[in-house]
């Protein structure tokens, strides 16, 4: 199974974890082992949101508390929201100790077939991600995304989807571009934000981490942070 990962300005070494992280079986597995339960049946994985496209869980994990043995079969993006730390056990191999930092993002493949896994918080701050899991079928064609300014920056970019990270000081506002439909923003730290679509009214979004919204009609706009600390957005066009 192949995957890549992307967390803009972190250690290179918390980037190496992700993609441990990402790389959950060591071999894929085509049937789903005995005493393995599909990731609908974890009861870890919070489902946010499901409209037969995309499928969004959340999982957050205090120190010690562990998931089912669990199987994902869908191509997926993971966005993770706090520094932390977790025991990462592929089915039928041994447990990795993984740490992960707010703002890393990456991307799980099931090209070769799916994977099982379960995993342990074992920090003080609880692990958080969200996973937008992919249901619809591969994509002939993608959507053309153009995003300029020191802002904005692209951290993965592949056959399922960009992945836009945007960092934003008290007052700076990013350069106007075109946010396609179906683009998943979610908030990595807490602020406001202000979106400004081409011809329309000024809009605010008071969020917290791990704060999410799917837009499903492109628009052309600007962002600006309203807040008086630095905010962290993640961007990402599905295909």
């Amino acid at each position: 199974m192949s995957s890549s990962c992307s967390n803009g300005a972190v250690p290179v070494m918390a980037a190496a974890l992700l993609c441990s992280l990402t790389s959950f079986a060591p071999l894929p597995v085509r049937a789903q082992p005995e005493g393995v339960v599909a990731v609908t049946a974890e009861p870890e994985h919070k489902i946010r949101f499901d409209n037969g496209r995309v499928r969004m869980y959340e999982v957050i994990l205090p120190k010690g508390k562990t998931t089912l043995m669990h199987e994902h079969r869908q191509d997926n993006f993971a966005i993770f929201f706090a520094n932390s730390r977790i025991s990462n056990e592929p089915h039928g191999a041994k447990p990795v100790d993984i740490g992960v930092e707010a703002g890393i993002v990456g991307f799980a493949s099931t090209a070769r077939g799916p994977y099982s896994h379960k995993i342990t918080g074992t920090a003080d701050t609880p692990f958080h991600v969200i996973a937008l899991e992919l249901l619809s079928p591969m994509p002939t064609s993608r959507n053309s995304s153009q995003r300029t300014g020191a802002a904005t920056k692209m951290l993965v970019e592949n056959p399922r989807g960009r992945v836009f990270r945007i960092t934003l000081t008290p007052g700076e506002a990013t350069d106007v571009f075109t946010r396609p439909a179906a683009t998943a923003v979610f908030a990595i730290n807490t602020g406001r934000v202000s979106e400004t679509p081409d011809g329309k009214d000024k809009r605010l979004w008071d969020f917290a981490p791990g704060h999410y919204r799917l837009t499903e009609v492109a628009e052309r706009l600007t962002l600006r942070n309203e807040g008086a600390q630095s905010i962290d957005l993640v961007e990402i066009e599905l295909f």
